[in-house]
């Protein structure tokens, strides 16, 4: 029988051909992990406005600008109807627009896509002035809900433009919570607004919005 001499030169030849056996099904391995562990897309929106002559541009995920010329609704066409109870935020900053103009969400909306004669929604705003109203819409009617009402949470407009605000409204069967920047500012009993439909933002006249972390989602919030 002959011998082979494990020389050094030999000993790398067979780790070589052993390694050639064992690499494939690791690298397979490798890259199907990579594909797992892929980060999933981020979710996408099918915003509308009404009017349709609204201006918005989307910035990734949840963030947007728009532009009013009108007062504008604007809410996903993707997302289903909500019921209590649900919670929705956003953070507003006002770009550009007038001291008095109010921007904020709508909620429990139906007929968003036609005539103002056929839209149902309430509605939370705020305005540079540092006050915030609750209203609803019923058709062609705007009943006020709370009437601006000024707040310390809420940042005023300053050096000629507005202040980031984060909105939020946790919505139940018996009442609707408002909160700015963390603070309640409003409690209303759910039978004075309309809580059952589609949420979204509206802007006053001729204002620039940004919308950042719009979220609305089942769930009472905490």
């Amino acid at each position: 029988m002959i011998r082979l001499a494990r020389t050094p030169l030999l000993l790398a030849l067979l780790a070589a051909a052993c390694g050639r056996g064992d690499a494939a099904p690791g690298a397979q391995q490798a890259v199907s992990a990579g594909a797992l562990q892929a980060p999933a897309p981020s979710a996408r929106h099918s915003w509308r406005s009404n009017p349709a002559g609204a201006t918005v541009q989307a910035s990734g995920g949840d963030s947007l600008v728009m532009t009013t010329g009108p007062h504008s609704i604007l809410w996903d066409d993707a997302a289903g109807e909500l019921a209590p109870p649900y919670t929705l935020r956003a953070t507003l900053t006002k770009r550009e627009g007038r001291l008095h103009e109010g921007v904020g969400l709508l909620f429990g909306g139906s007929g968003l896509e036609g005539p103002e004669s056929g839209q149902v929604y309430s509605y939370f705003l705020v305005r540079g002035d540092g006050s915030y109203l609750v209203k609803r819409r019923q058709g062609a009617e705007t009943p006020v809900v709370r009437d601006w009402t000024a707040h310390p949470a809420i940042r005023r407009d300053g050096d000629g433009r507005g202040r980031p605000n984060e909105l939020e409204v946790r919505v139940g069967d018996a009442e609707a919570v408002f909160l700015v920047n963390g603070a309640e500012v409003a409690r209303v009993p759910a039978n004075e607004l309309s809580v059952r439909g589609r949420a979204g933002v509206r802007a006053a006249h001729d204002v620039t919005l940004s919308v950042g972390g719009f979220a609305a989602a089942a769930g009472a919030g905490q």
